[in-house]
């Protein structure tokens, strides 16, 4: 006997056995596998009893597939069943499958969960191996349990629960949506210029294999057109290359090249930071993932290219994206304001009102959605408390608002940082509220505190143990091993709703926290920007390290910074960083922003110098001697007075005497002729610097 069903047009046979050859289990989970596939929606089960029992559990639902592709989350690997270490799921993307089986017995990565998630077709079923002797003790655990009792619980000796009651699907074009996209992708590259086309969905909705289609169809039209794709990460876009090829036919996408090619036409991923650094000429930029991305490096790419097609996922793991569609959104209105905006609701691999992915949005607040401020807020008003997690296990709704907050900012936040907000209990949340409205948060972690062992093995470069970004950083990278001994309180992430920003509410919520705090010094890492770093600098927190490279997604180097305290260290890493910064300017800092120089010089401590030779810098200055008789010298002065000169050194003295570009690269910035015209205002520039310090 044969069950015979539709699905995307093409008929599938399942065999069934009779009823006396078959098992109850084996009955209902055929029975389940039919109704799903009529309907196209997908089921989540849970199965939990001794390992025995849900081995023979498996085994019927994995031969209810078979023929189908199956995939399987940790745990042991078994028969026909390509299985996936914890931490890979994101490999899968784009991939498809009908059978996903998620091993709890090692804990659950929630990123991964959720990217695996996505591949689950419509008709598929999402088994959690759940044993009976699995222990829920951290809250994070309890919370995926008290999750997975929402799904269709089978427990060992117990009877089955009822079929779902599901409704049938309309007759209708589901890739309706996703044609419309493409033509409007084409039209970006092909109509007027300065039009940028928006495109938001959420997973499953084709929006990657959109772009890639119309990258084929555009290179097949076009023999030589370039077309540039950026993402946070060459993984991120993998689908889009793969769409891409196989219309061409052209092998796959090549994880060292980067690229797709057709005749002389190209698709090629550059990250965001090459892009802005090398400006390539380009027909057509695609920018995936765009949430993940900061504004001002979305801005940037805006005023660099006029045809360019913004992409993003508005939830999921790589973040809901609300930062990007409440400031970016604004910001295009008036700079380009024809662009055009579509969003993808329409689910390609499974049925509209799927349960499953509303289960999905619900357990790990993947469709929490950041409230709307519709009344005045008196900042005088405002309360700042300490969030007790029980709080948040207790009130999923109270949470979900926090999350939102979190997940607007560009930090990528994701479904595991929500589990460990949950679990970890080095991690504190305070948060700013009005009326039960939240209108801001800090996240911060604990850290240091380290054994003298620990100590030593760090020192050494032995090992770095995870969690102790900042005490690491500092004995291993700058030598203060008395730092790890001490306890560090490090601001992970502070989060001001939108429609509140500048208005002292972050100065506020963070002097509360730290006031909380009785660790022995207060320490943030995060992207120089010039935004931030004059926040953090307003807050007198001091650098002490600069990354030694540009994060692909934002495009910044990543600075660590301390809030000024009487430890005896802090004097030695503050002057570490002060000959650091001015030595590396020249070499591994040489393309830094003029305008984050700047600040850093601005709260960077004295170098001192000997002999100024004052004579020869004013007889430069008046057009005597030559720029590299005096270059070492103008650069010395600056160091000796970095926070009086840091505001008289102009971007061009920055970019030559402080970072030594070639006369061409500075001529190319500046927009001036040549080394002439460049060295009459460096001259002009010293001798306005000479006059002012001297006054000083």
């Amino acid at each position: 006997m044969r069950i015979v069903t539709v699905h995307h047009g093409e008929l599938l046979l399942h065999p069934i056995l009779s009823t006396n050859h078959m098992s109850e289990f084996s009955q209902y989970i055929s029975e389940l596998n039919t109704l799903l596939l009529n309907t196209k929606q997908r089921a989540g089960l849970v199965l939990r009893g001794q390992p025995g029992w849900i081995d023979t559990r498996l085994q019927d639902i994995i031969l209810c597939y078979s023929g189908k592709r199956c995939l399987q989350l940790g745990g042991t690997a078994r028969n026909d069943i390509d299985q996936i270490d914890i931490v890979k799921g994101r490999h899968f993307l784009g991939q498809e499958c009908y059978l996903l089986i998620v091993d709890l017995s090692e804990g659950v990565d929630a990123d991964n969960l959720n990217a695996l998630l996505g591949t689950l077709a419509g008709g598929g079923i999402l088994v959690f191996i759940h044993p009976l002797t699995h222990q829920t003790q951290d809250l994070a655990s309890q919370w995926l349990s008290r999750a997975l009792d929402e799904l269709f619980v089978i427990i060992q000796n117990e009877a089955l629960p009822n079929l779902p009651d599901l409704p049938k699907q309309e007759e209708k074009d589901v890739y309706q949506q996703q044609k419309d996209m493409i033509k409007q992708i084409i039209h970006v590259s092909e109509g007027h210029s300065k039009r940028p086309l928006v495109i938001t969905a959420d997973r499953g909705r084709g929006k990657s294999s959109a772009l890639g289609i119309a990258a084929a169809e555009l290179m097949q039209r076009r023999m030589k057109i370039k077309i540039v794709i950026t993402a946070p990460s060459p993984q991120a876009v993998k689908v889009i290359f793969n769409h891409a090829q196989r219309l061409l036919d052209t092998g796959s996408y090549g994880q060292l090249t980067k690229k797709v090619c057709r005749e002389q036409a190209e698709l090629i991923y550059i990250p965001p930071d090459e892009l802005l650094r090398t400006a390539p000429q380009i027909d057509l930029l695609l920018v995936d993932e765009a949430s993940a991305i900061p504004v001002p490096v979305l801005q940037q790419l805006t005023r660099t290219y006029n045809r360019i097609v913004f992409s993003t996922t508005i939830h999921g793991y790589e973040g809901c994206g609300r930062g990007f569609t409440l400031k970016f959104l604004n910001w295009l209105k008036d700079f380009r304001p024809q662009f055009r905006h579509c969003h993808l609701s329409q689910p390609i691999r499974w049925a509209d009102g799927d349960r499953l992915e509303k289960w999905q949005f619900r357990t790990f607040l993947l469709d929490a959605d950041l409230p709307e401020i519709t009344s005045e807020i008196d900042i005088e008003e405002i309360q700042y408390r300490y969030v007790k997690k029980e709080v948040l296990f207790s009130s999923v709704a109270f949470f979900a608002k926090i999350f939102a907050l979190l997940t607007q900012a560009h930090y990528q936040t994701s479904p595991n940082d929500m589990m460990r907000i949950l679990s970890d209990d080095r991690i504190s949340l305070f948060i700013a509220e009005v009326d039960g409205i939240c209108l801001g948060c800090v996240l911060t972690v604990n850290e240091g505190e380290l054994t003298s062992s620990a100590v030593e093995n760090i020192r050494q470069g032995i090992h770095r143990p995870k969690g102790h970004l900042v005490p690491v950083t500092l004995m291993n990278q700058l030598g203060l091993v008395e730092s790890g001994k001490e306890t560090c309180c490090r601001i992970m992430r502070i989060v001001i709703h939108p429609q509140l920003q500048r208005q002292g509410l972050g100065r506020r919520i963070l002097n509360h926290c730290i006031s909380q705090s009785d660790s022995d010094y207060v320490a943030t890492s995060f992207g120089a920007s010039d935004e931030l770093l004059r926040f953090w600098i307003q807050q007198k927190f001091i650098p002490v390290k600069l990354g030694s490279r540009r994060d692909q997604s934002s495009g910044c180097y990543s600075v660590l910074m301390i809030q000024q305290c009487p430890k005896n260290w802090f004097p030695m890493a503050r002057t570490q960083f002060s000959y650091y910064f001015l030595h590396t300017l020249h070499s591994e800092f040489c393309q830094l922003e003029p305008s984050v120089v700047r600040l850093l010089l601005s709260v960077s401590v004295a170098i001192p110098m000997d002999g100024v030779p004052f004579s020869l810098l004013e007889n430069y200055a008046r057009g005597g001697a030559n720029y590299e008789s005096v270059a070492v010298w103008i650069r010395a002065l600056i160091g000796a007075y970095p926070y009086l000169s840091s505001s008289l050194v102009s971007d061009l003295m920055i970019m030559k005497i402080l970072q030594n570009r070639s006369w061409s690269d500075v001529a190319a910035v500046t927009c001036l002729p040549g080394r002439k015209t460049i060295e009459s205002y460096l001259r002009e520039h010293t001798k306005r610097l000479i006059l002012n310090l001297q006054c000083k």
